[in-house]
């Protein structure tokens, strides 16, 4: 019964959707503590793509359908490559800057979504009240 309550794709999509943004913002504090550390290569998370690739999925009626959003994880890759300081680091504070300011907007907004399920949850159970 819970699964039905809890199991559909856009309620696993938003968690999902948090957990990432969670861990996006310790990799961006990571990278953010090692902007200083020689031969540091920042890391980054991958999980949107994931994530519209498994609902394309869903949406075509794939061989996965709804379970496909429910095993998508976010992983954390280094970025590689690329140096922006003589040391080997290739941490740009502006720019991990933006991300933090721009993955705390992301979690506001995915935690009030999260919120307003649970409070038309709570209303329907109420039966309004």
């Amino acid at each position: 019964m819970f699964d039905k309550i809890f199991g559909g794709d856009t309620y696993t999509a938003q968690t999902r959707a948090l957990d990432a943004s969670t861990l996006r913002h310790q990799v961006i504090s990571h990278n953010l503590a090692n902007a200083n550390t020689p031969n540091y290569k920042r890391q980054e998370v991958l999980f949107e793509a994931q994530l519209s690739s498994a609902l394309d999925r869903r949406d075509r009626g794939g061989a996965m359908g709804a379970s496909a959003v429910s095993k998508v994880q976010p992983q954390v890759v280094t970025v590689g490559g690329t140096s922006t300081r003589a040391d080997g680091n290739n941490v740009n504070l502006e720019s991990e800057s933006v991300s933090l300011a721009e993955n705390t907007l992301r979690y506001e907004v995915l935690s009030q979504s999260v919120g307003g399920y649970f409070s038309a949850l709570k209303s329907v159970i109420s039966g309004g009240r």
